[in-house]
Order: C-alpha cells, then structure tokens, then sequence
C-alpha cells in the first residue's frame, strides 16, 4: 500500500537529506521564500510504503481566494533516490507519480505540475511514457531544465584530462594569469559581487526573474552559499555564486567584466568552484542550465567541460476532473495577459 502523508517543515530538512538527489529548489530556505514571493504556501508530502518513506517532495501551492484550489507546483521533484537503499523502478516510480495526483489532484482539485530533479538523471524518453501512464502530459506553463553536471567522485587529473582541448587551454592560461582568490559569503563579498553582476546587466541589458539578492537574503541550515571572485592588482574581475544543498552544488550567477574575460577569469572560477564542492565532500556539481538557442555562448563554454547531460524529466501536468480545473487554468491565462501588459 502507498500512502502519502504530509509533515511538518520543521521535519523537512532531516527527510530531504535522506534523498541524493536533494538540490537547492527543494531545501526548506529556498522553498519558503519561492512561495512566500508569488504569494502562496509550501508543504511537504511524503510518499510511504508501509512503514517506509520511498519520496517525498515540498509543494508551492498558489490557491485562489475562496475557492481553495489553485496550481501546485513541484520544481526538482518529487525527490525519488534513497542515499541508501536501492533505486526504485518504474513500477515504483508510477506509485509514486499516481498517489501525487490522487492526493493533490484528485482529493485537494489542484492542478499538479512537477519536473523532476535534473541530477537523478532519469531517461526523459522513458519517463515521458511512463508519467503518460499516470495521468499526466507534458506542460509548457513552467519552464524545461537542461544542464550539465560535473561528477566530484573523479579526481582533479581526471577532470581536467575529460576536458574538451579548448576549454583545458583557456584553463591553463587563467592559471598563468596570476589571479587571486576570494571566497566565503561576507556582505562585503555580497556587495562586491553585486557590482561586478549589475555592471553586466547595464552591458547585456537582461533581468533575471529570480535575483541575487532574492537569494542574499536567505538563511537556513539546509542551504549554503559560495561566493567566489577572482582578482588581480586589486581589482574585481569575476564573480561567481554557487548554492547547495544536500550532496549537490549549483552554479547559480556569474558575472565576468572586460578584463576578466580577458585573462580567463570565468574558467578560473568555475575550476576553483568545482574543487570547493569536491572538498566538501559533495557528490555533483551542476552547472546551472544551459539553452543553446538564447545563450550559445554560455552552452558552448558548459559544453565543452564534457560533464554529464541533464536533461531533467518533465515538466508535467495532471489535472482535477472537477470543473474548477477550468477555472483555475482561465484565471492563469488572464493573469499572464495581464502581467505581459504590464
């Protein structure tokens, strides 16, 4: 029998850490102040059989006034991977994604969205199918996720040889350069990171929806932050912030001015971001999404680390029967008409 129970958030960091496929978006810190920012609520459910917790995820749920139904949203889960035990197979993975829908859909009329983590590194094609088994389809109302990730089982030869020839030369000339590093997470490295970081958004003119100092503003025991900057003669060249969580870092914001690019500041950082994850005794250092089509550049540079591809299963959607799923889809749709008028 498979069941699902919700817990306290006071008991979510010690079940999380239970799974090693933990990454930052499912950590009490950050997921308390993702639903607090659009407005909603988190839970956490856990996922038993019998006497024995086989998932469990957080769940931001944004409800509409009076009805008490809305969308819930699952971002890297539910998380599925035991740190010890034995993987589950897809009949246990459809247990999984059925009692999700039962409990959110079926029994509190939500409209259910999940992608799964990008480090459990399932096989989408396979995934796909099997998610359709359960009642659910894929959705384009959150965003995909793709990345590359570094194993930090391998040791420094061993990644630096398994790196493409190009980026290992870029590498290597950084090393010459006579940088100096600096890290930690003071507010005076806060401060200089987010001068390097708006210096970078004056010159490509972007926004990013979720800001550094969304992230700065964060405390908790189950979320850490690295910022890593890279100097020379006195001068800020690159910065880098990395968050983890559970056994997985993740390269969050970069930002690199002019002379930095070029002295190969940004290689420099990463190389010196994946050793601190390493040392700490980490199992994955993701490098935080890519899109070939937006940002080539950037895809390219992850790219040629020769990393291991994430291509994180879903996003998904299942839907109530009831009639209010509907509704709670119509009200979504106007207010993104809204919000893109704005």
């Amino acid at each position: 029998m498979v069941t699902t129970r919700y817990i306290a958030a006071e008991d979510w960091p010690d079940i999380s850490r239970r799974f090693r496929d933990l990454s930052f978006e499912q950590s009490l810190t950050y997921g308390q102040a993702a639903a607090n920012r659009i407005g909603g609520q988190l839970k956490f459910l856990v996922v038993e059989e019998g006497a024995q917790i086989i998932a469990a995820t957080s769940v931001r749920l944004k409800t509409i006034p009076g009805l008490g139904r809305g969308i819930a949203w699952i971002p890297s889960g539910p998380l599925v991977l035991p740190v010890s035990g034995v993987d589950p197979d897809n009949a246990r993975l459809q247990s999984i994604l059925t009692v999700l829908r039962t409990q959110l859909c079926d029994a509190e009329g939500h409209v259910l969205r999940l992608r799964f983590p990008g480090i459990a590194l399932h096989d989408k094609n396979k995934m796909d199918p099997l998610a359709a088994t359960c009642g659910y389809r894929p959705t384009d109302k959150v965003p995909s996720y793709q990345s590359f990730a570094m194993d930090l089982h391998k040791d420094h030869d061993t990644m630096l040889k398994d790196l493409m020839g190009k980026w290992r030369t870029d590498l290597r000339y950084a090393w010459k350069s006579d940088l100096s590093l600096d890290s930690g997470y003071s507010p005076d490295l806060q401060t200089r990171f987010l001068r390097l970081f708006e210096d970078i958004q004056k010159e490509k003119g972007f926004q990013p929806d979720i800001t550094p100092e969304f992230h700065f503003a964060l405390s908790g025991d189950d979320l850490r932050y690295d910022i890593l900057i890279a100097t020379k003669d006195d001068e800020d060249l690159a910065g880098i912030v990395i968050g983890s969580s559970g056994k997985v870092a993740t390269y969050l914001f970069g930002a690199t001015a002019d002379a930095g690019r070029r002295l190969r500041a940004g290689f420099f950082l990463t190389w010196e971001g994946i050793n601190l994850s390493r040392t700490r005794g980490l199992d994955w250092y993701d490098l935080g999404g890519v899109d070939f089509d937006a940002n080539p550049a950037v895809a390219r540079f992850k790219d040629r680390m020769n990393g291991t591809p994430i291509d994180a299963a879903g996003p998904y959607e299942a839907r109530p029967s009831q009639p209010w799923s509907a509704l709670v889809l119509g009200l979504e749709a106007a207010y993104g008409r809204l919000k893109g008028r704005g």
